[in-house]
């Protein structure tokens, strides 16, 4: 190279020699971001002919967009029909981003007063595969307390907000997650049987509301209530959480018109 010539030499910035570079780097960017937002807003999964036609791409484009998006574990195949889901990495990114943005006000100060009016712990979860994922939490100021941080996962089937979500889920996947869930026993009280579960979930259903009573931790009783969806397409649950020693569970669903109120507050927070 000529060093009259090289970039240091005439001041320019590297990058600002190769415009057309730096044009195709943030075109490939774009298009994996369509495309990611293209399956993510499908009613269902689609087929890589589909993605192609959607976002008129070259079939050979779009194959490798998707190749690359699968092996960083963004995207992840049907196994049976090759269609394109979320993959791991997607998920958890979603999720850091979905936590992140409760616990920035006013979500989380609006769960805080929540807390304060029911002296008990309060928490936003949402449903990750089989569990139940907190992306927000408040502890009350009691000796006797659980103390799950958020990123915590709980089981499905002997959880207040793990019963509510289920409940909540179509017909067709709830029925796939009652045929296929390990119902564990964790207490006396945990519900072990599907035809019992389905019971329950019809009743959760019919009353808008989902109790733990000892479920899943000795000594530990909860009420949860769905938050109204608005643009999140996960359904997200809030929920109390309080000793047994302080209170019943026909104690705790006197504060279901305040968790209801607060469900409503918190929708317009994601």
């Amino acid at each position: 190279m000529d060093p009259a010539r090289s970039p240091a030499a005439t001041g320019s910035d590297p990058d600002e020699a190769t415009p057309g570079a730096a044009a195709d780097a943030t075109s490939a960017v774009a298009r994996s971001l369509d495309l990611l937002e293209m399956v993510m807003r499908a009613p269902y999964p689609p087929s890589a002919a589909q993605i192609s036609e959607e976002l008129k791409l070259p079939r050979p484009t779009a194959n490798r967009i998707i190749g690359n998006l699968v092996r960083m574990r963004f995207l992840k195949r049907d196994p049976l029909q090759r269609r394109l889901l979320e993959g791991d990495r997607l998920l958890e990114l979603a999720l850091a981003v979905l936590a992140r943005a409760t616990q920035r006000e006013p979500g989380h100060e609006i769960l805080r007063e929540l807390s304060r009016r029911t002296q008990e712990t309060c928490n936003v979860g949402v449903m990750v595969g089989a569990r139940v994922r907190y992306l927000d939490r408040v502890e009350a100021h009691w000796p006797l307390a659980l103390r799950l941080e958020p990123g915590s996962d709980i089981p499905l089937h002997c959880t207040a907000l793990g019963k509510l979500l289920l409940a909540h889920l179509p017909r067709a996947q709830r029925d796939r997650y009652l045929r296929s869930l390990e119902l564990t026993r964790h207490t006396p009280h945990t519900i072990t049987e599907a035809a019992a579960l389905e019971r329950e979930l019809e009743r959760i259903v019919a009353e808008g509301c989902s109790t733990d009573d000892e479920e899943y931790l000795p000594g530990v009783i909860g009420l949860a209530v769905a938050i109204p969806a608005r643009e999140s397409p996960a359904l997200l649950g809030l929920a109390v959480a309080a000793p047994s020693a302080r209170a019943s569970v026909d104690e705790l669903r006197g504060h279901l018109p305040l968790l209801r109120d607060f469900a409503s507050r918190l929708a317009a927070c994601y």
